[in-house]
């Protein structure tokens, strides 16, 4: 695989298909379930896509491999999927 030395670490680790080893949601940056209107397509947690409609997002801090490297990446989801994977840093 050739890397691209323009973009990050991230996108280049993303790329080379590397997996998601863990999820942190209760980082530094990181928020809770908040309300986002869908303009472009996006892609849930579920895995189905919403488009020009009411949605919820979220960051988190995104870790692949040993724990090396990590970036903050954006879940997005309904309601549904809110009710589902709700956050684990709420009181």
């Amino acid at each position: 695989m050739k890397y691209n030395l323009n973009r990050s670490i991230g996108w280049n680790l993303d790329r080379a298909k590397m997996i998601i080893t863990q999820r942190i949601y209760d980082g530094a940056d990181c928020y809770n379930w908040t309300e986002y209107f869908a303009i472009f397509p996006r892609r849930t947690v579920s895995g189905k896509l919403i488009f020009w409609q009411k949605a919820y997002k979220r960051k988190f801090w995104a870790v692949w491999g040993t724990g090396f490297h990590m970036e903050p990446e954006v879940e997005y989801g309904d309601l549904f999927d809110v009710l589902l994977y709700p956050c684990v840093n709420v009181l």
